[in-house]
């Protein structure tokens, strides 16, 4: 090769090289979200599009903190692993004394209520000592408290959804379903119902539901950033805009 074309190899070599580099660069400064799959938190439409508060949630936190992002829905127990092990960056998720030692809680994102359902034609007592024996549903994997955790007296139904929870319930399969306000709201808002056709009973009052940052690879600094913009977004009104809008 002429000595003169040596120098423009070089410099055109090092340009592909710099360009290869630069989708991986900018790759590594996304942040992961690995989000539980469950309605109306989050979900996947009929073609195929991811929404949810959560969905909604996450996105607006990107747009605020200027961080780029990118949405898995997974199931629950997935998400724990990943979030535990580093594959996911960020995750929402209530919290817990076991998830704490796991992942780093980033900010609270807002406190909700869990409540135990019954049919409104009923008339035991709704709280877990006077529903011994019974059957309570409960969104499979998800953290509703340590006296739900240590009662082995009830017979706890793992669902899917409130809305099938609803279901059973109608049909007198089980005796209560205990899950946060939110997610009763959304579902009996989704399905023309209201709280008259139910009875319902307060079981924790503000079980916090947090902003979970892995302790394996994630960076703090975005972290930082999602903070600001969750605290921006709770001053002015929209994080309660976004998981209960009229239904409160």
């Amino acid at each position: 090769m002429s000595r003169f074309l040596l120098p423009r190899f070089a410099r055109f070599f090092g340009a592909v090289l710099v360009a290869a580099a630069l989708p991986a660069f900018a790759e590594s400064t996304r942040a992961n979200f690995s989000v539980p799959e469950v309605w109306p938190w989050a979900y996947e439409t009929e073609n195929g599009q991811k929404s949810g508060s959560l969905i909604k949630l996450t996105r607006r936190l990107s747009e605020l903190s200027g961080v780029p992002v990118s949405i898995e829905l997974r199931p629950q127990r997935r998400v724990l692993l990943e979030i535990a092990s580093g594959d996911a960056d960020f995750t929402f998720l209530f919290q817990s004394p076991e998830l704490d030692e796991k992942a780093v809680p980033v900010l609270k994102v807002m406190n909700v209520n869990l409540l135990l359902l019954a049919a409104a034609d009923t008339n035991y007592p709704l709280d877990l000592t006077s529903l011994a024996n019974q059957r309570v549903a409960y969104i499979r994997g998800t953290y509703l408290g340590e006296a739900f955790t240590n009662n082995v007296d009830i017979i706890k139904v793992p669902i899917n959804s409130v809305g099938q929870a609803i279901e059973l319930l109608m049909m007198g399969r089980i005796a209560a379903i205990l899950a946060s306000d939110h997610n009763i709201l959304r579902t009996l808002e989704s399905r023309n119902m209201t709280f008259r056709q139910f009875r319902y009973q307060q079981h924790v009052q503000g079980q916090p539901a947090m902003l979970y940052r892995s302790r394996a690879g994630s960076d703090p600094a975005q972290a930082d950033k999602f903070a600001r913009a969750l605290e921006a977004m709770a001053e002015s009104g929209e994080l309660k805009d976004i998981f209960f809008g009229q239904a409160e």
